[in-house]
């Protein structure tokens, strides 16, 4: 799973190394006033907190930094992803782990959910997979989409599926 997480961050970077800055700040209408920029930071921040829990034993994805730099340069959220992956060699699939979160508007639901380490890495990979998606509309909104291939956004199941329908 870890070399799965890796090749979705590798498709990442590399759409990154194809986008220009006003395509990577562009805030289609149909994102409602997010850019492409923010759902990278969005998707880099969830595999960022997984990682660094994995070393405390606590993952926290509503505590992430938002850090705008990841939103507003490409060649910072190209060194987020470097890190990542770097990150990724250490983690122990097996190690159990606690997942907080607060599924409340009102801010005073807290949760602590048992999971591990894997489960954590396979829900990254999804909502990555999710949001590439919504990067993939905001691309086609701007008349970008040539630079992402048919996979990109679309879930491995889907894809398999596609290509065994394909073949009978």
């Amino acid at each position: 799973m870890i070399e799965t997480a890796k090749n979705n961050l590798n498709q990442l970077r590399g759409l990154l190394e194809k986008l220009n800055s006003d395509d990577y700040s562009a805030r289609p209408e149909v994102l409602f006033g997010a850019s492409i920029g923010e759902h990278y930071r969005h998707i880099l921040e969830f595999y960022l907190l997984l990682v660094s829990g994995s070393f405390t034993g606590v993952i926290s994805y509503d505590r992430r930094e938002r850090d705008a730099r990841i939103a507003q340069n490409t060649t910072f959220a190209i060194e987020t992803i470097n890190r990542i992956i770097d990150g990724l060699k250490t983690l122990d699939l097996n190690s159990p782990v606690l997942m907080e979160a607060d599924y409340s508007t009102d801010g005073i639901q807290d949760n602590r959910i048992s999971t591990s380490v894997s489960r954590e890495l396979a829900y990254c990979i999804e909502h990555s997979i999710h949001h590439q998606a919504i990067i993939k509309t905001g691309l086609i909104a701007i008349d970008r989409k040539q630079l992402v291939d048919e996979q990109f956004g679309v879930a491995y199941s889907t894809i398999r599926y596609r290509n065994n329908s394909c073949a009978q």
